[in-house]
């Protein structure tokens, strides 16, 4: 059933396939920004990456991408579905190093025997890596291990560095009291989200693309029901989009419709996304509508003749600074300090708004996160705002 599904649209493979599958990774802008987070770990000595998600929304995928571009002088152990004791989670990692354990060893026996690989791994001038993939199901014993091992270090260097993945589960996780030593050691933390409706209609399209599609038409109706269905979440996207195209191969056409869509999604047991974010923003649109109205009488109350008291006819301008970053990476910080929290990493020509300035440090905007920088590594620009 298969092999006809791909011979009739002249497939070469299944575009959408579930698997993580690097040569179908989709630069999409979160996509790019956790792989140059990762590579920014690559290229520094700090400890920890964290990067967050709901599942579906590529967190295997980003690191498979970057795992497939890194360089020979690295070396890595990956751990998946990691419910394990500080004890089985030395054996794994030791064990995907290939590292050879004497039977009835104690967990400090394993501990030294890591700690020898890594110094000579050093020795070599190579990096190692661990990897936790699923890690929210690290028990919180096991994660103040890992911890302690992330201080392996020599005089100059460190001897391991460590990235956890995981759905939102582990970044609260990882705000339990217990934990806070760890969670100021991470220096990257990066959070996940789906497409934009934009970016999946690009997604579907590159993904046609890659399997060699020659055949397959798209109506542009399937995009809105696709994006209504799965929110933009890749996973989603795929089962939908698969599920449609065996539709219309049974129904033997090669345009996919809306209705291969509803099909796929009944058959799927998916409903309609967005419900309750429409029903959040019309309570947002009241409010603000009521706050305009509240403004309006209560300027009129302290203006009673309506006549302005600005100028330009009602409109005034306000300056607003702005920044653009300067080194090829800058650590956006919880607070305005060295060994804060580091809550995102910007790219060398980003450009952030400058919220307030404190003791050389400036506080910044960076599309929806906000957080603290070294002011001496922004290029400042001020700007007039209409704001009347």
């Amino acid at each position: 059933m298969m092999g006809s599904f791909i011979e009739f649209f002249a497939l070469r493979e299944n575009p959408f396939n579930i698997t993580p599958d690097v040569d179908f990774f989709f630069m999409s802008s979160i996509h790019q920004e956790a792989l140059a987070s990762l590579e920014y770990l690559l290229e520094t000595e700090e400890g920890f990456a964290v990067i967050v998600g709901e599942p579906g929304t590529g967190k295997t995928i980003t690191i498979k991408k970057f795992l497939s571009q890194i360089p020979d002088n690295v070396e890595y152990a990956y751990i998946l579905f990691p419910n394990l004791s500080p004890e089985e989670m030395f054996r794994a990692i030791l064990e995907d190093f290939g590292i050879k354990i004497p039977e009835n060893v104690s967990k400090n026996r394993l501990f030294s025997l890591l700690r020898d690989f890594l110094i000579q791994k050093k020795k070599e001038g190579k990096k190692v890596f661990v990897i936790v993939d699923e890690a929210q199901n690290l028990p919180v014993e096991t994660l103040e291990e890992l911890r302690l091992l992330s201080n392996l270090e020599t005089d100059k260097e460190k001897l391991l560095q460590i990235i956890l993945l995981g759905q939102p589960e582990l970044e609260r996780k990882l705000n339990l009291p217990q934990l806070r030593q760890l969670k100021q050691r991470i220096t990257v933390m990066y959070r996940l989200e789906n497409l934009s409706k934009d970016e999946m209609v690009d997604y579907i399209n590159y993904r046609l693309a890659k399997a060699g599609n020659s055949t397959v038409r798209i109506s542009p109706k399937v995009y809105d029901a696709v994006y209504g269905y799965s929110g933009g979440n890749l996973r989603l996207i795929n089962q939908l989009m698969e599920r449609s195209l065996m539709s219309a191969f049974v129904k033997n056409k090669h345009q996919i419709d809306r209705q291969d869509v509803e099909e796929a999604a009944s058959s799927l047991g998916f409903e309609k996304k967005g419900g309750k974010r429409w029903a959040v923003a019309g309570i947002l649109i009241g409010v603000i509508i009521t706050a305009a109205a509240s403004g309006y009488y209560f300027y009129q109350s302290k203006n009673p003749s309506g006549e302005t008291d600005l100028k330009n006819d009602g409109k005034y301008t306000e300056s607003i600074k702005y920044g653009t970053v300067i080194p090829d990476r800058l650590n956006m910080r919880k607070n305005p300090e060295l060994g804060s929290e580091v809550l995102y990493v910007l790219k060398k020509g980003s450009r952030v708004e400058i919220l307030e300035e404190k003791d050389g440090w400036a506080r910044v905007r960076f599309k929806n996160i906000t957080g603290w920088v070294k002011k001496e590594y922004l290029e400042q620009q001020d700007e007039q705002r209409n704001a009347g």
